[in-house]
């Protein structure tokens, strides 16, 4: 579906990405974790096209439809919720009238729709570009800190939302801090350091062993950030 091979990326003299490898594959939920500054949201974003790698190769199927939640969801403070998610449909040729399904799905109340999610608190901001990413079925779907701004109830129910289109043959790339959520999602999990993966894992099994051991190693690597340690 697309993969990239010894990426490398540099703001000035710092190494933004070094000699990253990562495959997405159908039918597979891909977490990244890491300490802030890590270079995850590069990485992102030279996957998508939106940055260049300075070395490396990135490739991917031709015309395929991708789903994209950045970090910081700027929606159009003005267009109602119904606006957006069925532009978002639009944009991947799909019937709009399944936007009033998406809405519902995503816990939108009816009486909402048509408001400016400018006027929407945050957690329902947070739900309409979740639902905004997920319309028409991509068949990739690209998540920066999806969970941001919800709260336990939503982060349940976003996770099933995110599982169930990895289930339906989408691949997923998810990029979050939050170490519990990742393992209950995702299929593999890389940890992003300075740059450079320093760990992969595999989650046959949502134990708490699994969970503990990445939470140790983002704590190990985020404290020696803030140090200075490389």
């Amino acid at each position: 579906m697309l993969y990239c091979q010894n990426l490398n990326k540099t703001y000035g003299r710092h190494p933004a990405l070094r000699d990253v490898n990562l495959s997405l594959e159908a039918g597979r939920a891909v977490g990244l974790l890491g300490p802030n500054g890590a270079g995850k949201s590069t990485l992102i974003k030279c996957l998508l096209g939106l940055i260049r790698p300075e070395s490396g190769r990135i490739e991917s199927e031709d015309e395929m439809r991708i789903g994209y939640l950045p970090e910081l969801a700027r929606l159009p403070e003005h267009a109602s919720a119904l606006a957006l998610i069925r532009l978002g449909l639009a944009l991947n040729r799909q019937d709009m009238a399944e936007a009033t399904s998406w809405l519902s799905k995503v816990g939108i109340p009816e009486r909402l729709w048509e408001r400016p999610v400018c006027r929407l608190s945050k957690g329902l901001r947070q739900r309409v570009a979740i639902a905004h990413a997920l319309a028409g079925k991509p068949e990739l779907i690209v998540l920066d800190e999806p969970m941001s701004g919800l709260d336990a109830l939503g982060r349940t129910e976003a996770l099933a939302w995110l599982r169930e289109a990895v289930d339906e043959g989408a691949g997923m790339l998810v990029c979050s801090h939050i170490v519990p959520d990742l393992v209950r999602l995702c299929d593999e999990i890389h940890l992003l350091v300075n740059g450079r993966i320093e760990a992969s894992t595999e989650i046959s099994d949502h134990s708490i062993d699994e969970i503990r051991h990445l939470e140790a190693l983002l704590q190990r690597h985020a404290s020696q950030a803030r140090e200075g340690v490389g």
